[in-house]
């Protein structure tokens, strides 16, 4: 996994995942986690705001994130017009 040998350089690196099953069973080393639908991982089409946001989140469980392993869920929720169930 190219994370992973990222991570071994010593270069933090964070995933952004919208399928927590595949995230805890592939074990990236830092991931935030979002409940969107697949393919809308930043957040809805045409929502700008929404997107930026999720991404500064996402930068913010790299800076935080104490350990690698631990998945955290960010609290952003699904603005578009499909089911946000990933």
């Amino acid at each position: 996994m190219i994370q992973r040998a990222i991570e071994d350089a010593g270069i933090p690196t964070v995933a952004l995942a919208n399928l927590p099953p595949r995230v805890k069973r592939v074990g990236y080393p830092r991931a935030a986690l979002v409940k969107f639908p697949r393919g809308a991982a930043v957040g809805a089409p045409g929502d700008a705001a929404q997107q930026r946001q999720v991404l500064l989140d996402t930068f913010k469980v790299l800076e935080t994130a104490s350990a690698p392993g631990t998945p955290v869920e960010l609290e952003h929720r699904w603005s578009g017009g499909r089911s946000g169930a990933a």
